[in-house]
């Protein structure tokens, strides 16, 4: 049997590596686009801030841990999938047939088409090469320009923001984190940035990117950035960091005859239309929990367990995926924001909000009949673990539903005793 895994990120280190636990013979390969090692891009915000060192974001330790796991590692850029002579082709001319075959090839950034974008200082901050080139170029008081107030966007400013660099934010919409927060939670972690010295800017964009003469500038070429917004304004910068957003590859499935849309379609056992071939981790566009459609959950640990189902199902077991929370996690110098399920509201539910924005203090419950479908959190770490289990268990909250309308705050509570009762009950 011949395994070809496509992607080397979460998703796929981990479907090779179960694999080779449920099967000692087959062979494994595993398709990387990128010259590094497999590596997470979880630990790049580490990494950014010195935290770790560049061997520490890898996935594995160890130069040939892949290959003491009989895990061939391949270097190159697939360019198309033949589904009906079950190969893949390499941009280097290389085909490599499969009996089962895994796309888990994520996502990648998309930089807008503005004047500029290509200068040197110009960069996103996705690959671990983006990563060293934003290092090898960053001091104490450098001047930083994040455009895209999104979830990447926030936890790379908080990165860069503990390094001591001075930080515009520039978002064209009229929030920011528009994804994961509403408009008085947002407009509370803007004020926490605010305190913390960093400039978000909303409504407006960033018409072109100049090369201005100066004293010092990135990578010493005696040079610094000038940045014109929409609005008249001009900023100045060191660095100009793209996180405005990515695009999941699929390209290469063009012509391929398996079926796409946003991402990869996979049903429970996250099989494709072809009965040999499987999609997971961010390229997937899999079950939801919270609506039972399909949708794309952007988040390792979903990626992992996608790689572990997957590669269950490739090795003939049956194994289904249940479907997957959304889960958005953030720490903004020190400020931690949540939201979890449907956190913006189902049709016809409830909801009820506690908010104290002196101490940047919020949450927020959503209801559906008397189940907590999904919520959102400021400042409160407990409701990390305490939001998504409610949801995920989908229990009935019976008299607790009213307790909470009540009091939101009487969360802990609720999971407690809720939690107590599931356990009598088994």
């Amino acid at each position: 049997m011949q395994h070809v895994i496509i992607g080397a990120g979460p998703a796929g280190v981990v479907a090779a590596e179960s694999i080779r636990k449920f099967d000692k013979s087959s062979t494994v390969t595993l398709v990387s686009n990128e010259s590094e090692r497999p590596y997470s891009r979880l630990a790049i915000p580490r990494f950014l801030q010195g935290i770790i060192a560049e061997k520490d974001t890898y996935l594995r330790c160890g130069q040939d841990y892949f290959a003491s796991q009989s895990i061939d590692v391949r270097r190159g850029c697939v360019v198309k999938v033949d589904s009906r002579n079950d190969s893949v082709n390499l941009a280097d001319g290389t085909r490599l047939e499969y009996d089962r075959l895994l796309i888990a090839t994520g996502c990648r950034p998309e930089k807008p088409a503005i004047p500029g974008r290509e200068l040197p200082g110009v960069v996103n901050c996705w690959t671990l090469e983006d990563a060293r080139k934003i290092v090898c170029n960053l001091g104490i008081n450098s001047r930083l320009i994040v455009v895209g107030g999104g979830f990447i966007g926030f936890v790379i400013i908080d990165a860069l923001a503990r390094t001591g660099a001075h930080i515009d934010v520039i978002e064209k919409g009229n929030r920011i984190l528009p994804h994961l927060m509403n408009d008085e939670a947002s407009r509370l972690i803007q004020s926490w940035c605010d305190k913390k010295g960093i400039e978000v800017k909303t409504c407006v964009d960033i018409e072109a990117i100049e090369r201005r003469c100066a004293t010092s500038g990135y990578a010493g070429s005696g040079s610094h950035l000038s940045v014109l917004l929409d609005n008249g304004d001009t900023l100045n910068a060191d660095m100009v960091i793209f996180t405005t957003g990515t695009k999941i590859n699929t390209k290469f499935l063009e012509g391929s005859e398996i079926a796409f849309d946003h991402g990869v379609l996979v049903d429970e056992r996250l099989n494709t239309n072809m009965p040999n071939v499987f999609a997971a981790g961010d390229a997937c566009q899999g079950l939801g929990f919270s609506t039972g459609g399909r949708r794309v959950q952007a988040v390792q640990l979903t990626a992992s367990e996608h790689g572990r189902i997957a590669a269950a199902n490739m090795c003939g077991f049956k194994a289904r995926y249940s479907g997957s929370i959304t889960m958005n996690v953030l720490d903004t110098l020190g400020l931690v924001s949540s939201s979890f399920g449907a956190w913006n509201g189902v049709e016809g539910g409830e909801s009820v909000t506690y908010s104290l924005s002196g101490n940047y203090t919020y949450l927020n419950l959503q209801f559906n009949e008397d189940k907590l479908v999904g919520g959102s959190c400021i400042g409160n770490t407990e409701c990390l673990q305490q939001l998504p289990r409610l949801i995920h268990a989908h229990t009935p909250l019976k008299e607790w539903k009213k307790r909470l309308m009540d009091d939101p705050c009487r969360l802990g509570e609720a999971y407690h005793a809720l939690s107590q009762a599931d356990i009598s009950n088994n």
